[in-house]
């Protein structure tokens, strides 16, 4: 599933608007945050629920970059690469632990977890 944010603000609700091109004469369709007002391309995520696993270093003995191992609904397992201060300041944040349900949201170099609570 792709989620389409905000590369300024991070907000969600960016959306399409059709613009006439003066140069070429037809519509163009640019996107406009209503969050902070930003025109351009939107950032496209993708996103994914799961089950969170845990955290390793990638490469034993060394401080970073860490994998952090995730399950989701249908049996895949994926890894996202992250530094350490940003794995460990996430963690510690959503308070996560084995077997915790989470939502993940990645793009090239952008990621997040979110926990998933019995209210959502």
């Amino acid at each position: 599933m792709e989620l389409t944010t905000c590369p300024q603000c991070g907000g969600k609700q960016i959306q399409p608007e059709i613009i006439k091109d003066v140069v070429l004469n037809k519509p163009t369709i640019d996107y406009r945050c209503k969050v902070c007002g930003y025109h351009g391309t939107p950032l496209l995520l993708e996103k994914y629920e799961g089950i969170f696993q845990g955290i390793k270093p990638e490469v034993p003995g060394f401080i970073g970059p860490w994998a952090i191992h995730t399950r989701l609904d249908n049996g895949e397992r994926k890894t996202l690469s992250v530094l350490w201060e940003d794995a460990r300041d996430c963690i510690r944040s959503l308070g996560l632990k084995k077997g915790d349900r989470i939502t993940v949201t990645v793009d090239r170099e952008i990621w997040c977890i979110d926990k998933v609570t019995d209210a959502q």
